[in-house]
C-alpha cells in the first residue's frame, strides 16, 4: 500500500485556545476572543423547567426573548441558567449577553468567569455610578486590597475575622443549633479557632480556607471546575492530626483530641464556622464597613434617575460566594419610583440554590442545559467537533479580521489544496467544515465515549478535540503511526470493541498493530470490521491492515444514523481487559482448569514424582499447589496475597486475555476457543514453565527442609543422655528421646513450648523419607539419602546461624533458638541469683578447699554442741541436716564458674536436674554458720563486720583454736 499523507491542516495552539473547557477562557470585549467564540458556538438543546419539575424544550432564541422581553411588572426579570459542571452554561450566558441588543436604556454588568475577584465583581456593579455609597464602596474595596495582598495573608484575615465573629457574635441560631447548646459549642470552637496551630491546620494547601481566599482575592482559574461544596466547611475539613500539636498547650490538645474524637461535635463546629463564612470572606475581601444591600439601592437609585434598567450577566453564581446571599436579597426587591426595574441571568450550577436560597430561586425561571444525548442530533455533534476543528485551522486573526468586516466564519477547507482528495476519505460536516483527521464514525464513536449518557461539551472539548489532534499533530508526519495508543487512551485504552483475540492477532502480523486496532476501533463504521470506508483512511495513514475474518462478517451493515452511542457489549475476559474485575465464579473455572492441566503433564511426565489430588490443591511429593498460585490480576477469589514461587499468572492485557478467553471457552464445551485454538500451545509453554519449577523444587529443594528437620530433632534430643554409636541409634534417638527421671521442671516447659517445631519436623522426615502404602501405614523407602547426616546431628546443643531464620511451605525455624535462648535465661537466672548469694559467705576463689572449711566447722560445732555453747537448741541438728557433701561442694564450684557469663542457648542441657533445691539448702548451711560464729569474729577485724567470709587462713586458725579450746574445757 502506497502512504498518501496528509500534513496536519490546524495550529495546536489555536486549538487550545478555541477549545478551552470554560467559556471564561475567553476575555468578553476582545475581538479576537469574541471572534472565536461566534465561530465556534453551536445550538444545543435547551428545556424550561416548569414548577412541578416538568421540561419543556426551548430554543436559544426563545430564552433570548425571554430575557429580553418588555417588563410590564415592578418584580425583577431573574433567569437562571442550570446544569451539573461542565454543560456549557457560562458559554450560554455569554450567548445571551453577545446576543442581547444594544439599548441606552440599560445599564449592563457582565460578571465574568475569567480571573473575577470580590473586589472586581462589586467594582464592575458599581462602574459609571457616582452615589456616595459609592464613592465609599470604592475606596474600603482599595483599603481592603491594600492589607491583603498574598493568599498567606488572605487565609490569616480570614480565619482572624472567623475567630472574631464566632466569639462575639450574639446570633441565636445556626441550623438546629440555639440556646445554652450554641454558646458552648461556640465557645469551644472559638478557643480552637484562635490558636495558632489550629489555623494553620485550616489553612493547609489544597484546604478549604485557601480555595476560598484564593477565589475571593484573585478570582477563578479558566479551565479549572469551582465545586459549590469546595467552598463550604465540613466535618471531614476540621479532621485535624492531634499529633501536630504536641508542642501546644495541654489545653489545646484536650480541645483537639475531643474534636477528632467526636464526630457530631466537629459537625456542629464545621455548621457554626461555614455559616459565618461568607460574611468573614466579605469583611476580608470588600471592608468591613461595606453595606451592600445600601450600596444596591444606590446603584438603582442612581439608575432610576437615569432612566435605566439593571441588566445583570453572571457567569456563575459560585464566584459571588461571600456576597451571593446580600445579592440574592437585592435582587429580589421589586422596583419603585427611586429604584430601577432589574434584569438578571445567572448560570448556577444543579443543587447550588439550596434552602438558603430558597425565595431567590422562586422568583425566577428556570432553564436547564442538563439534556439527554439522544436529544442531539447526530449531524449537531459532528457540527460541534467541525466548527472547533474549523476555528483551530482559521486562528484568532483571521477570525477576528473576518469579524471586524461582518464577514461570515471564513472555512478553511475552501482553498485547501488536499480538499479534493481528504473531504470524499474524511468527511465533512453540514456547513462544509473538513472532520480530517476524524471521520464521521470516529467522531460519533468519540463523543458516545466522552458524554455517554448526556450532553458533556466540557469532556468533549477536552477528549474528542483537544487530546487527539494533540497527538495527531505529534504522529501524523510518520507513515503507520496515528492513530497510535495514546489516540482515545482516556476514553477506552484497551479499545474493547476490538475484541482482545484480534488485537492479539493483530499484534502478532502488523508492523502498525496499534494504529490498526486505533482505526479499527473508531473509524470503522461497524468496528471492528473493516469497512470500504477505512480502507481509504487506512492508506492516507500509511496503516496497512491485516485481513481478520471480521472483516468478511456477512451480518455486518452500513453505518446507520444515528451513530452508535457506545461500543458493541463485550464478553466479561474483554471487560476485564479493559479494567473492570473479573467475577469470583469465572476465576474459579479458570484455576481448577489449570491445575487439572498441570496435574496431568506432572503425572505424564518422566519424574517419578507422587501427584495426589487433595481438595482444589495439588499435592507434589512435600509440595502443594493450591488456586492461590493461579494468579490473575484484578479477579476475585484469590485470597489473600499470592504466594512467592510456584506462580503462573495472568495480566490484563490481550494476549493473556486470549488464553483465559480460551479456558473459559474449554471449560464451557468448545474444544477450539479463539484464534483457531492456537491458545491452547501457548497456554501448554506456559504451563511447561510452572512444571520446570515445580519439579525443581520438588526434587531438590526436599533436601534443604530434611536438614533442618534434622537439627530440631537433633537439638531436642539432648535430653536423651545416651550415647549414639550407629545411624540406626542416633535415628532412634532423635524420634523418641527419653528423657531422665528427675527432668528439670523447666527443661518439660521448654520441651511443651516447642513441641510444634518437633512435630513439623517429624512430619518433614515421614513425608520425605516414607511413603503411605494400603491402609496408610509408613516405611522407610530412602533413609540412605540422611545416612550421613544422622549421627553428627543428634545431641546438637543448639541450632547453627545458618538454620535459625530457616524458613519453607513445610517448616520454619524462626523463632526456635529465641525460645530456647529465653529459656537458658529463665533457668539460669535464679541460679545466678543463688550462687551470688552463696559467694556472700563463700569465696569465688577456687583455692579455697571448701570441704577442708567444712570440716573445721563440723569440729567447731561439734565441741560448741558439747559445750552447750551453740546460740540455739537444735543448732546441732540444723547443721547436721544441711551440711553439703563434697559432691554438692564441687557442684558449688561448677556452677561459680557458669555463671560468671551470660548463659548460651545449648546452656539449657547444662540443667537437667534442677539445681535449685540444693542450692536453697546450701544458702541455708552457710547461713547458719554465719550465725552461729557471730558472736566469735576477730575484734581485731571487726570493721569488716558480717561480710567476712570463711575463705581467710586466719577464720580458719582461729576455728581450730577454738575447737581446741573448747574440747579443754569440756574434759576439764
Amino acid at each position: 500500500m502506497t502512504a498518501t499523507p496528509i500534513p496536519p491542516c490546524w495550529s495546536n495552539a489555536e486549538i487550545q485556545v478555541a477549545a478551552q473547557v470554560d467559556a471564561g477562557g475567553l476575555e468578553f470585549g476582545d475581538p479576537a476572543a469574541d471572534a472565536v467564540f461566534s465561530a465556534v458556538h453551536q445550538t444545543v438543546p435547551l428545556a424550561r423547567v416548569a414548577k412541578g419539575g416538568a421540561r419543556e424544550p426551548v430554543t436559544e432564541a426563545e430564552v433570548l426573548a425571554d430575557l429580553c422581553q418588555p417588563l410590564v411588572s415592578n418584580e425583577p426579570l431573574i433567569r437562571f441558567i442550570t446544569g451539573i459542571a461542565g454543560r456549557g452554561k457560562s458559554h450560554f450566558v455569554r450567548w445571551l449577553r453577545v446576543h442581547t441588543p444594544p439599548r441606552n436604556d440599560w445599564h449592563i454588568v457582565y460578571i465574568e468567569k475569567r480571573n473575577t475577584s470580590l473586589r472586581r465583581i462589586i467594582e464592575q456593579v458599581i462602574d459609571g455610578i457616582d452615589a456616595p455609597s459609592a464613592t465609599s464602596l470604592r475606596a474600603s474595596l482599595a483599603r481592603a486590597a491594600s492589607r491583603v495582598t498574598t493568599v498567606p495573608e488572605a487565609m490569616l484575615a480570614l480565619l482572624n475575622h472567623l475567630h472574631r465573629l464566632v466569639e462575639f457574635d450574639d446570633t441565636p441560631i445556626i441550623q438546629n443549633l440555639s440556646g445554652s447548646d450554641l454558646a458552648e459549642i461556640r465557645a469551644r470552637v472559638a478557643r480552637l479557632i484562635g490558636d495558632y496551630t489550629f489555623k494553620q491546620q485550616l489553612s493547609r494547601s489544597g484546604g478549604p480556607i485557601e480555595r476560598i481566599a484564593k477565589l475571593a482575592k484573585d478570582g477563578h482559574e479558566p479551565g479549572r471546575d469551582v465545586n459549590a461544596e469546595d467552598l463550604h466547611l465540613t466535618e471531614a475539613d476540621l479532621k485535624v492530626d492531634p499529633e501536630e500539636f504536641l508542642d501546644a498547650g495541654t489545653d489545646i490538645q484536650r480541645r483537639v483530641r475531643d474534636l477528632t474524637m467526636n464526630r457530631s461535635f466537629r459537625a456542629a463546629a464545621a455548621a457554626i464556622l461555614d455559616y459565618y463564612l461568607p460574611r468573614a470572606a466579605a469583611d476580608v475581601f470588600t471592608g468591613s464597613s461595606t453595606d451592600l444591600l445600601q450600596v444596591f439601592e444606590d446603584v438603582r437609585g442612581e439608575l432610576a434617575r437615569r432612566n435605566q434598567q439593571l441588566v445583570l450577566f453572571v457567569e456563575d453564581l459560585v464566584l459571588l460566594h461571600g456576597i451571593d446571599a446580600q445579592l440574592a436579597q437585592a435582587l429580589t426587591i421589586p422596583a419603585r419610583h427611586d429604584l430601577c426595574r432589574i434584569r438578571a441571568v445567572i448560570a448556577v450550577t444543579t443543587g447550588y440554590l439550596d434552602d438558603r436560597y430558597a425565595t431567590f430561586a422562586e422568583r425566577g425561571v428556570h432553564y436547564t442545559m442538563d439534556v439527554d444525548l439522544a436529544a442531539v442530533d447526530v449531524g449537531d455533534l459532528r457540527s460541534f467537533v467541525g466548527r472547533y476543528l474549523n476555528a483551530g485551522r482559521v486562528g484568532r486573526e483571521e477570525l477576528a479580521a473576518a469579524a471586524s468586516t461582518g464577514a461570515p466564519t471564513p472555512n478553511k477547507c475552501t482553498d485547501c489544496v488536499y480538499r479534493d482528495r481528504c473531504h470524499p476519505v474524511f468527511g465533512v460536516t453540514r456547513e462544509g467544515y473538513g472532520l480530517f483527521p476524524f471521520n464521521s464514525a470516529a467522531v460519533d464513536h468519540l463523543v458516545a465515549l466522552a458524554s455517554p449518557r448526556s450532553f458533556d461539551p466540557r469532556n468533549i472539548l477536552r477528549m474528542v478535540i483537544r487530546e487527539p489532534l494533540a497527538i495527531a499533530e505529534a504522529e501524523l508526519s510518520t507513515p503507520g503511526r496515528f492513530p497510535s495508543a495514546r489516540f482515545g487512551a482516556s476514553l477506552t485504552p484497551t479499545r474493547m470493541s476490538v475484541p482482545v483475540e484480534l488485537r492479539d492477532t493483530i499484534a502478532r502480523q502488523s508492523n502498525s498493530a496499534q494504529a490498526e486496532i486505533s482505526l479499527r476501533a473508531f473509524y470503522a463504521a461497524n468496528p471492528p470490521a473493516a469497512d470500504d470506508g477505512l480502507l481509504p483512511i487506512a492508506a492516507v495513514f500509511g496503516v496497512a491492515l491485516t485481513e481478520l475474518a471480521a472483516d468478511d462478517d456477512s451480518d455486518i451493515q452500513p453505518i446507520a444514523e444515528p451513530a452508535p452511542k457506545g461500543p458493541a457489549p463485550a464478553s466479561e475476559i474483554d471487560k476485564w481487559v479493559a479494567g473492570s474485575r473479573l467475577a469470583g465464579s469465572t476465576t474459579q473455572k479458570i484455576r481448577r482448569w489449570i491445575l487439572d492441566a498441570l496435574a496431568a503433564r506432572l503425572l505424564t511426565g518422566p519424574h517419578g514424582l507422587s501427584v495426589k489430588r487433595s481438595a482444589s490443591n495439588i499435592l507434589i511429593g512435600q509440595l502443594t499447589i493450591r488456586p492461590a498460585n493461579v494468579v490473575i490480576e484484578n479477579a476475585a477469589g484469590g485470597g489473600s496475597a499470592p504466594p512467592d514461587n510456584f506462580t503462573i499468572e495472568f495480566r490484563s492485557n490481550d494476549r493473556d486475555g486470549v488464553l483465559l478467553k480460551g479456558i473459559f471457552a474449554a471449560v464451557s464445551g468448545d474444544p477450539v476457543g479463539p484464534n483457531g485454538g492456537r491458545w491452547f500451545f501457548e497456554m501448554q509453554h506456559r504451563l511447561a514453565r510452572l512444571e520446570a519449577e515445580v519439579v525443581k523444587a520438588a526434587k531438590h529443594d526436599a533436601k534443604a527442609d530434611i536438614t533442618a528437620a534434622l537439627a530440631i530433632l537433633g537439638v531436642l534430643s539432648s535430653v536423651d543422655g545416651r550415647q549414639a554409636d550407629s545411624p540406626a541409634s542416633a535415628l532412634a534417638i532423635m524420634i523418641r528421646p527419653k528423657r531422665p527421671v528427675g527432668l528439670n521442671p523447666k527443661i518439660l516447659g521448654f520441651l511443651s513450648a516447642v513441641e510444634l517445631y518437633r512435630l513439623k519436623a517429624l512430619t518433614v522426615v515421614r513425608d520425605s523419607l516414607t511413603q503411605r502404602k494400603g491402609t496408610g501405614a509408613t516405611s522407610i523407602f530412602d533413609a540412605g539419602a540422611v545416612l550421613a547426616s544422622l549421627l553428627p546431628s543428634v545431641r546438637g546443643a543448639e541450632l547453627g546461624a545458618d538454620l535459625r531464620d530457616y524458613a519453607s511451605d513445610r517448616l520454619a525455624l524462626a523463632g526456635f533458638h529465641d525460645k530456647q535462648a529465653k529459656a537458658a535465661q529463665d533457668m539460669w537466672a535464679p541460679v545466678r541469683d543463688l550462687v551470688g548469694k552463696i559467694n556472700g559467705y563463700v569465696s569465688e576463689d577456687e583455692d579455697e578447699d571448701l570441704p577442708a572449711t567444712a570440716k573445721i566447722m563440723d569440729d567447731f560445732v561439734t565441741q560448741a554442741h558439747r559445750a552447750s555453747a551453740l546460740t540455739r537448741q537444735d543448732g546441732k541438728e540444723a547443721y547436721d541436716r544441711l551440711r553439703p557433701d563434697g559432691e554438692r561442694l564441687s557442684t558449688l564450684r561448677t556452677l561459680t564458674r557458669a555463671v560468671q557469663s551470660p548463659p548460651t542457648p545449648s546452656a539449657v542441657w547444662e540443667l537437667t536436674s534442677d539445681p535449685i533445691p540444693m542450692l536453697t539448702e546450701m544458702l541455708q548451711y552457710w547461713h547458719l554458720c554465719d550465725r552461729l560464729l557471730q558472736s566469735l569474729r576477730d575484734p581485731v577485724d571487726g570493721a569488716a563486720g558480717a561480710t567476712d567470709t570463711y575463705n581467710r587462713a586466719r577464720l580458719q586458725t582461729a576455728l581450730r583454736d577454738l575447737a581446741n579450746t573448747l574440747e579443754g574445757l569440756t574434759k576439764g
